[in-house]
């Protein structure tokens, strides 16, 4: 998983505190542009071609252990440590290479060591005994062979990547591996998704790292979980990246999420146009990473995976390819976790709306076991699901009650239709009415529904009486206006209408219907309207009856009004009614003659006419 391209690290620091030593190493380890009589052995040793190019090795020169332990921790916390440290037994005043080599060890247990002693300074057996049985170290006798120090160069260095190589290989494997384990065992998506970034920084070494998941109504990014190896000088980056929103080509992210591709951002100060990007490098970060994860759940949903670091990073195919492993799971996880959000939530609601049904509801198999019950909000404290599963419905309904259901069930899993039947039972605080109705789930099961009506009929009962009341009522007002305007044929062609009590609008305009009405239908030549018993009128009324008997007269009748007493009278003067075309008669019995007379005369002329023709 090593990618072939990245240079390998041929650092190496020499500690020795003889400048001559520092000449010959230089020597020894050049690089000139013609291949020197060591490069020509070392082509020959390892098999290669005089003319290829020469293994260059970087030296740095220290002449105290102090100063080599300085510069192995200032290469370290750069990013790029030595690889290989050569350092001279024996280093007056100061740290001998022994001290010097254990306090390096101590900063950078990687680097690989040879220890340069002219004297036995130290016997193998105290090497031993102050760093154990370590294959990270070598013995090197003054003088030297140049060949031996180059080969030694070469090999410990080509050692430190094989392993840098190895480790890297590991930490990504294990990676995987926690990462697999980590969305495995995750129950939410907010746990998993926070042990994901964690496991993801400390297993491949990323100091930051966020995920951005997309955002179904306006199609971009939005950032809600955030890992950070140094909380407090990540502050300013965290505040800028948990709750931010991005459109599908702004910032890193969305830039990532345009693209459909990973971005690897090298060097995020050649990135100027993002705030997030700022921030960043405020919090000591130079690389980032942005890993575009396809989601795919009821709809594809894009998200992207943000990580950074504080040292550049070369482009790395290997660490990609675990990278889209892990995009790969995660989009998997967070797909899986969205429809069982969404289930729950679907659950919850049908939960709620079956909890907001008021009805006792029950799953009847086809030999009437209960298999599953939900009680009534109204139900009476004994009613308890353990009373009813598993149970025969003859077990918990009255007899008559559970032959009507089992034969009702069976009808329902054969003919699919909702089968409804009532009845009643007697409980302590009197007879309760109960609706049943009974549908077909399946072949196997059925779906009662049994529901309290008792207020619903009670409610039924009470309206229909109501009704009744309603209806009496109206036809003894409807007795009463017709007694209040009573419409009297005398005869043939002569109706009288005689008015006691109060007229009010609603009553007149009663007068006015019945009386048009009773002349149209009783062809009536003579009207009488006798308002003897009203004690007194207003304007408005008198209107309405001079209207009423403008009516008459254009059916071809005559008004005669009766019965005007001297309050009405002056009422009607003062309130200047146009009494023009109506006959009066102080009473109704003057009325009724001048009615008669008119009618008789009447007679006469029809059967002068009659004669006439024949």
């Amino acid at each position: 998983m090593r990618d072939p391209s990245r240079p390998k690290n041929r650092r190496i620091l020499l500690i020795d505190d003889n400048e001559a030593i520092h000449e010959d190493f230089r020597r020894i380890l050049r690089c000139d542009a013609e291949p020197s009589d060591f490069e020509r052995l070392d082509a020959a040793l390892f098999r290669g071609r005089a003319g290829r190019s020469p293994v260059r090795f970087e030296l740095t020169s220290a002449t105290r252990g102090e100063e080599g332990l300085e510069k192995v921790r200032e290469a370290r916390e750069g990013g790029n440590p030595y690889a290989l440290a050569f350092v001279d037994a024996r280093m007056p005043p100061g740290w001998d290479g022994i001290e010097t080599l254990s306090r390096i060890w101590r900063e950078d247990s990687a680097i690989q060591a040879v220890i340069c002693s002219a004297y036995a300074d130290f016997s193998w057996g105290e090497i031993s005994a102050r760093f154990g049985h370590t294959d990270n170290l070598l013995i090197l006798a003054k003088p030297f062979d140049p060949i031996e120090v180059r080969q030694m160069a070469f090999a410990l260095t080509e050692k430190w990547n094989q392993r840098r190589a190895l480790a890297e290989a590991n930490d990504k494997v294990s990676a995987q591996y926690t990462v697999t384990r980590i969305l495995v065992e995750a129950t939410t998506l907010t746990e998993g998704v926070l042990s994901l970034l964690g496991a993801l920084g400390e297993t491949l070494g990323f100091r930051f790292a966020a995920l951005w998941l997309g955002d179904d109504e306006g199609g971009g990014l939005r950032c809600e979980h955030t890992w950070s190896a140094a909380p407090d000088d990540a502050a300013e980056l965290v505040a800028a990246t948990r709750g931010a929103r991005f459109a599908r080509d702004a910032g890193l992210p969305g830039r990532a999420l345009a693209q459909g591709e990973p971005s690897w951002f090298v060097d995020l100060d050649a990135v100027d146009d993002d705030a997030r990007a700022r921030a960043a490098r405020g919090a000591g970060l130079r690389f980032a990473v942005e890993l575009p994860i396809a989601v795919r759940a009821d709809a594809q949903v894009a998200a992207v995976l943000e990580l950074m670091d504080a040292a550049p990073r070369a482009h790395d195919p290997g660490l990609l390819d675990v990278l889209l492993a892990v995009a790969a799971k995660a989009g998997h996880f967070i797909g899986s976790k969205r429809v069982e959000a969404a289930l729950r939530r679907s659950e919850a609601n049908n939960r709620a709306l079956l909890d907001a049904i008021p009805d006792t509801i029950l799953r009847i198999s086809s030999d009437g076991i209960c298999l599953g019950f939900k009680a009534s909000r109204e139900s009476r404290p004994t009613l308890r699901a353990e009373d009813f599963l598993h149970r025969h419905v003859a077990d918990v309904f009255p007899a008559r009650v559970a032959e009507q259901i089992t034969e009702r069930v069976a009808l329902a899993l054969t003919d699919e239709a909702t089968h409804v039947f009532e009845y009643q039972e007697q409980q302590g605080d009197g007879a309760r009415e109960y609706e049943v109705r009974i549908a077909g789930r399946d072949e196997a099961e059925a779906v009662v529904i049994v529901r309290d009506i008792t207020e619903r009929k009670r409610a039924e009962a009470e309206a229909e009486a109501r009704r009744a009341r309603e209806d009496a009522l109206r036809a003894q007002n409807e007795t009463l206006a017709a007694l209040s305007t009573p419409l009297i044929p005398i005869s043939d062609d002569i109706v009288v209408m005689p008015l006691v009590g109060a007229l009010d609008a609603q009553r007149v305009r009663r007068v006015q219907e019945t009386l048009v009405r009773g002349v149209a239908s009783r062809r009536a030549h003579v009207a009488i309207l006798d308002i003897t018993g009203v004690p007194q009128i207003d304007g408005r009324c008198a209107d309405e009856l001079l209207r009423a008997a403008v009516a008459v007269r254009l059916l071809g009748s005559e008004v005669i009004l009766t019965g005007l007493g001297p309050d009405v009278a002056r009422t009607l003067v003062e309130l200047g009614v146009d009494m023009s075309g109506i006959v009066t008669h102080s009473t109704l019995q003057d009325g009724i003659a001048s009615a008669m007379t008119a009618s008789a005369a009447r007679g006469k002329r029809r059967r002068r006419r009659a004669r006439a023709r024949r």
